[in-house]
């Protein structure tokens, strides 16, 4: 049995649900991802050259997935340009703390502070 060092994840409306760290859980979560495209993905939102792109990830992305004191880091908050360069990227543990982010980078994209 292959076990991760990490969660697997979907969401129960804004809540996300561990599922498991094992190979069925991957494969839970890619199925539940595939149905649920409209809950994977947050937001998104072009602003001239940029485009801003808020998501579910599905899978805990810290850097210490193995310490109980910190939360999972499941949604991803990226900006890049029209030539597909990364110019931020962030991380957060909950819903909401994804969504103020995402409108946050929208608003530093329209402001042409990077």
């Amino acid at each position: 049995m292959i076990i991760f060092p990490f969660g697997f994840y979907i969401l129960d409306g804004k809540t996300p649900v561990h599922v498991g760290n094992d190979l069925d859980a991957q494969n839970a979560v890619r199925a539940w991802a595939k149905a649920n495209p409209e809950q994977v993905r947050l937001g998104f939102d072009e602003v001239g050259a940029m485009r801003v792109l808020t998501i579910f990830l599905g899978w805990d992305r810290s850097s210490s997935p193995s310490r109980m004191d910190q939360a999972p880091l499941l949604f991803e908050t990226t900006v890049v340009d029209d030539q597909d360069e990364l110019h931020t990227r962030r991380r957060y543990s909950d819903y909401d703390a994804a969504l103020a982010g995402h409108a946050e980078l929208v608003d530093l994209a329209r402001r042409g502070l990077q």
